[in-house]
């Protein structure tokens, strides 16, 4: 007898089950491969973070729930004793170093294991980007060190400071005629920021301060604007290149590159045929050009190039100095006995700001103690990575890792800044950490908030400059005051995934020096 529906039963039946049987087995091969992929560590001994599938131990960075920063000290505070530990950015290993000297021996002692930053992008993509000494691998970041840095010498930065008293004098009076009884830190300080770089780099006056709308304010807030687009390009930059070069991710946005080249461009053009000389970094780049020329040979410098390397003067020093300035005030503000401190020594060597000529501003010791601590609670930039260019072996004192090329080593910058076996009571802001006598009792490389050995940044004098005389001109003329007393730490902003920024603002009240208002 014949059973017609039993036939097209079975056969879906065995379709359903070769369907099931088939993603079991994919399943069972993707966790095998997973499997031998992250048993790295484990295999050579070290001590790690059991990775979770496919993230590895960067879910919360993928999911932007943490900072750089964050992310990493969670990390760090696991691994009490140890020199190092093992974690991995999806299925690859780095390697997290809790220890100063190993620290040292990356940055200087091995240096040309560890001379590339572990940060790529693509100079056929983003070309702007690219170009910027940070990111140069191989020996391309000495070439373009060369061309930086002698911009950056003290003489220079010396010729640069009348510049800054102006935007100095901006400061001052905007705070003076402001409305607002609390004035937003951050905010306040990248317009400083803004118009003393767009006058020192590229002999521009934008006065940020009566104009916030002016065009290089508003490139510098597309640039740093923290959208989940540009995190997702840098977190490619960081744990996925070739994705990013797949999907042609850029970091820095059309409008913002386009302006930088277009700018360049005009002004090399203006300054050249009305034989116009400025002293900014922006002319050394038309000076080499224009020697070039002069004994027949192409310009060193495309439009392109040229727009990049004006870029990184604004890259490395905007941000940055302007998130260390708002934090600075915030904590003078919320430590007043530092604030008096401080203030006292700035009145005893002067009574305006153009008292305080470069020499004058590097013979205050307590103020450059101050900025030291700013830099050890809340350095701008948390994190470093160095990728392993050759072979090495790090070795503590009683363990030794051997690291592999292509091997990312991470140096948690903002956890051991935070560290109280460095800083005891890390939580509490104390200059006197600075003095000769401490800094003697801890490690070199216990506080490293502009890198160290040959690849150091070449513009921290020039930031320091920066951040003194602002502190230097608000102390002189007004006394800062909180909104409120902070009942814990300061909240960041997650989406702001390489730097630390307060998620709501810096609130400070600025009541002038002779004034009896509370």
């Amino acid at each position: 007898m014949v059973y017609p529906d039993i036939l097209p039963i079975t056969h879906h039946k065995l379709v359903f089950l070769t369907l099931i049987l088939t993603l079991i087995t994919i399943k069972i091969l993707l966790c095998y491969m997973w499997n031998r992929k992250v048993s790295y560590w484990k295999v050579r001994g070290i001590p790690f973070i059991p990775p979770e599938l496919p993230f590895g131990n960067i879910k919360d960075l993928v999911f932007m729930r943490k900072t750089l920063g964050q992310h990493y000290n969670d990390i760090y505070r696991k691994f009490e004793g140890e020199p190092f530990c093992g974690v991995y950015q999806f299925w690859k290993p780095a390697l997290l170093i809790r220890d100063p000297e190993l620290i040292k021996t990356v940055f200087v002692k091995e240096f040309q294991s560890f001379h590339d930053n572990h940060y790529f992008v693509n100079p056929e993509v983003d070309p702007i980007l690219g170009l910027n000494p940070f990111n140069s691998k191989g020996d391309k970041w000495l070439k373009s060190r060369k061309i930086l840095t002698p911009s950056l010498t003290v003489v220079k930065i010396k010729s640069m400071v009348p510049r800054m008293f102006e935007v100095c004098n901006e400061l001052i009076n905007y705070v003076k005629r402001t409305d607002e009884t609390y004035i937003e830190a951050h905010e306040m300080m990248c317009k400083y920021s803004t118009d003393i770089i767009g006058s020192c780099a590229y002999g521009i006056q934008r006065n940020s301060f009566n104009d916030p709308n002016n065009d290089l304010r508003q490139i510098s807030k597309a640039i740093f604007d923290s959208s989940y687009k540009g995190n997702i390009a840098l977190l490619c930059a960081l744990y996925a290149p070739k994705l990013g070069n797949l999907l042609k991710f850029k970091i820095l946005s059309e409008e913002a590159s386009q302006y930088f080249v277009d700018f360049v461009r005009t002004t090399y053009k203006y300054r050249v045929m009305n034989n116009i000389q400025c002293n900014d970094y922006l002319q050394t780049l038309i000076d080499t050009n224009e020697k070039a020329k002069a004994i027949g040979q192409k310009f060193r410098f495309n439009d392109v190039e040229l727009a990049a390397h004006c870029m990184t003067f604004f890259l490395d020093g905007f941000e940055t100095t302007a998130i260390l300035l708002s934090f600075i005030v915030y904590e003078l503000s919320i430590n007043q006995e530092i604030q008096t401190a401080a203030r006292n020594e700035i009145k005893l060597n002067g009574e305006k700001i153009e008292d305080f000529d470069f020499d004058t501003v590097y013979k205050l010791d307590y103020l450059h103690m101050v900025v030291m601590e700013g830099l050890r609670k809340h350095p701008p930039g948390t994190t470093m990575a160095r990728t392993c260019t050759k072979k090495s072996v790090l070795k503590s004192a009683n363990k030794e890792v051997h690291v592999e090329e292509g091997v990312p080593v991470i140096l948690p910058m903002y956890s051991i800044h935070n560290d109280k076996n460095f800083f005891p009571n890390p939580e509490i802001f104390d200059p006197l950490r600075f003095t000769e006598e401490n800094q003697a009792k801890r490690p070199q490389f216990a506080h490293f908030p502009f890198g160290g050995g040959p690849r150091s940044c070449p513009g921290h004098k020039f930031a320091l400059t920066m951040v003194k005389l602002g502190i230097i001109s608000l102390l002189l003329n007004f006394r800062l005051i909180p909104k409120e007393i902070p009942c814990g730490t300061v909240v960041y902003n997650p989406m702001n995934t390489f730097f630390h920024t307060a998620l709501h603002g810096l609130w400070i009240k600025y009541v002038p020096i002779n004034s009896n208002e509370k």
